[in-house]
């Protein structure tokens, strides 16, 4: 398949998962009579079709359905899931579809699932997101690759998207997310485990104080606040993502000890199923202690 995109209004597009991102990058199709197919339309169908429509999309009946006639297939599930919903796309969908692969994913990953696609006809972008999807929406920094990969930026860009070429090769962009993602959800963990050890020795305002004097420029009450209400409310899909961030260091031929911890500690908190309405770092401290004792 040729890296050429049409990218006029005809085009069909589906979304594949509806959760925080689907929703968060949804508006830039509005004019295209998108569908969306979430796992969700089976079970919590009332609200989940809600969502999906008040986003200006079709909800699909069926995975099938969602892929009758498309051109574009928009993946947004989560990392563990990506290669079995790849595999599902591929089984159904017809050729010459251009699968757009959202998912925060090693980049052997990605390579194995544009393996998939291109022998279903298809091809396959690499889409890295590169910050939260809110509140910056359509406006969230995206670096794509692969060998559609600079019609594929100017097919979003067209629809108001704030996408980057990365380079030719599927796994560049997920490469740079991944490794990125060691740092920044690594210091999330580092922050639950500082936090709310200082919480129990009765010593936290204490460390805030330290670390913001040693840290210039840092505020650690409000970063601190900020990444364990991020834990508490992704830490399973971000348990996922680091799973795939551990088979890219590997891919590296390096260990992945201190990300593995990520994972164990982003698992946790996430298990606890919290949704907390604050970034307060005292009360969720307090908080996430009471359940984690």
């Amino acid at each position: 398949m040729t890296d050429s995109v049409d990218w006029s209004t005809d085009q069909r597009i589906c979304f594949v998962g509806f959760g925080e991102a689907g929703e968060a990058l949804s508006g830039g199709f509005r004019s295209l009579s998108p569908v969306a197919w979430d796992l969700k339309l089976l079970t919590d169908t009332s609200s989940c079709r809600d969502r999906i429509q008040r986003a200006g999309f079709k909800p699909a009946s069926t995975l099938s359905e969602a892929l009758e006639g498309i051109d574009w297939v928009v993946s947004l599930v989560t990392a563990d899931q990506a290669a079995v919903v790849c595999e599902q796309v591929c089984s159904i969908a017809r050729s010459n579809f251009t699968y757009l692969e959202m998912n925060s994913c090693s980049p052997g990953t990605k390579r194995s699932n544009a393996q998939m696609v291109a022998d279903a006809g298809g091809v396959l972008a690499d889409v890295a997101i590169m910050s939260p999807v809110n509140p910056s929406r359509l406006e969230t920094p995206l670096l794509v690759s692969g060998p559609s990969a600079e019609s594929c930026v100017s097919f979003l860009n067209q629809f108001g998207y704030n996408a980057s070429l990365c380079g030719p090769e599927v796994g560049q962009a997920s490469a740079l997310k991944m490794t990125r993602s060691i740092m920044i959800k690594g210091v999330e963990a580092l922050s639950a485990e500082c936090f709310l050890t200082a919480q129990r020795l009765g010593i936290q305002p204490e460390i805030v104080a330290s670390l913001t004097k040693s840290f210039d420029g840092l505020d650690w009450l409000t970063r601190g606040g900020y990444n364990l209400e991020r834990m508490s409310k992704h830490g399973i899909r971000r348990a996922a993502e680091m799973r795939e961030v551990v088979a890219t260091i590997q891919e590296t031929g390096l260990s992945a000890d201190m990300t593995r911890s990520t994972v164990e500690w982003q698992q946790r908190i996430g298990d606890l199923a919290l949704d907390p309405d604050t970034e307060d770092l005292a009360q969720l401290s307090r908080l996430l202690n009471e359940r984690l004792s």
